[in-house]
């Protein structure tokens, strides 16, 4: 009799290993087939779960572009379609480099990212590519093309300063300010446009 229920006992077991076996093995199969960085890596949060981020723009492009990559600056309201070139610390690449367009000026902000993007032009020489900047409103667009896409800016203030004042202005938010002398033919003093960044196009996207 004891013999019989010995039996019995070791076929419940056998069957209960077999049966955990069937449920576990495939979950053990994949989890020592994996590197112990997957087998710690956190699952992929997706947007059913309620937990989703979209990536910021600097989180799907990189880091920023210089614009010693092609770029074009374009403001419909007074007709300038310039490429725009990196400029230099040293004042006499500075004023060559000037003489063929507008300038970023180095050490300044990038198109679409925090901070102060200075770009500045002549006014009465060379190409003149500023020479009716001082014709823009509050409300005008400006397009900054590079070859992640086109960011447009809108125009909030323009005014005045002395030359010797700082327009690098640092800031936190994505703005675009232009700069070039004034009044036409003089220096004595210098305009500034200020904007704000409004939208920006993918590359993809473009026509």
């Amino acid at each position: 009799m004891r013999g019989h229920k010995g039996t019995i006992i070791a076929i419940t077991l056998s069957v209960t290993i077999i049966a955990c076996l069937a449920v576990l093995g495939p979950y053990l199969y994949n989890r020592f087939r994996q590197s112990p960085a997957e087998a710690n890596e956190e699952p992929a949060l997706t947007e059913e779960t309620g937990d989703f981020t979209p990536l910021t723009h600097d989180e799907v492009l990189g880091p920023p572009l210089s614009f010693e990559t092609p770029a074009h600056i374009r403001i419909p309201a007074i007709t300038v379609d310039e490429e725009v070139r990196e400029g230099s610390d040293n004042e006499g690449e500075l004023n060559a480099i000037m003489a063929l367009g507008p300038i970023h000026l180095t050490h300044t902000g990038f198109p679409g990212w925090p901070g102060n993007c200075v770009i500045s032009g002549h006014r009465t020489t060379k190409t003149r590519p500023f020479n009716r900047l001082d014709e823009l409103e509050a409300g005008d667009s400006i397009f900054i093309q590079n070859p992640r896409g086109t960011y447009e800016y809108r125009v909030n203030e323009v005014f005045y300063i002395d030359p010797v004042e700082n327009v690098t202005l640092q800031t936190g938010d994505p703005i675009l300010t232009l700069t070039t002398c004034a009044p036409e033919g003089d220096a004595t003093q210098r305009l500034v446009v200020r904007a704000s960044l409004e939208d920006f196009v993918p590359v993809e996207e473009m026509e």
